[in-house]
């Protein structure tokens, strides 16, 4: 018992003085840099969803290739295993689906970029206020 607690307490007090990453709360981005971010982040990830979609495309059609050529309906010595291709038809498969995600994310980060590029403009005519919290100022009268 009183090495478990020894060693609970080592840990406690190792974890407190261990150092994390310190993250800026301070600054405050504009909203060009933060579109720019978020830009470049949907860029990277759709640039790799299509790579991902069309290796998995690439490989799901080789597979599929392999194993019709390979398909014999009379083997006789098969010995019940997976046909030659499978496994590159399942892979295949596979990073194809991972890849709709992927392009998923994309668009939500594009979406966010041209967000955060819009917001920040309410006005009245052409009159328009740059620092504005607001969004839009809306008065609505219903007949």
């Amino acid at each position: 018992m009183k090495r478990i607690l020894s060693t609970f307490l080592v840990l406690l007090f190792t974890f407190q003085m261990a150092q994390s990453q310190v993250t800026e709360l301070l600054t405050e981005k504009s909203r060009q840099d933060v579109y720019d971010f978020y830009s470049l982040k949907a860029k990277k990830q759709k640039t790799t969803g299509w790579i991902l979609l069309g290796t998995g495309l690439a490989a799901t059609v080789g597979g599929y290739a392999i194993m019709a050529n390979n398909f014999d309906l009379f083997d006789s010595d098969s010995d019940g295993g997976l046909a030659a291709g499978t496994g590159l038809f399942l892979v295949g498969s596979i990073v194809t689906i991972a890849s709709i995600p992927v392009l998923i994310v994309s668009g939500s980060n594009n979406r966010k970029a041209r967000a955060y590029l819009e917001t920040g403009t309410a006005g009245v005519g052409n009159f328009t206020f740059d620092n504005s919290k607001y969004v839009s100022i809306d008065l609505k009268i219903d007949f």
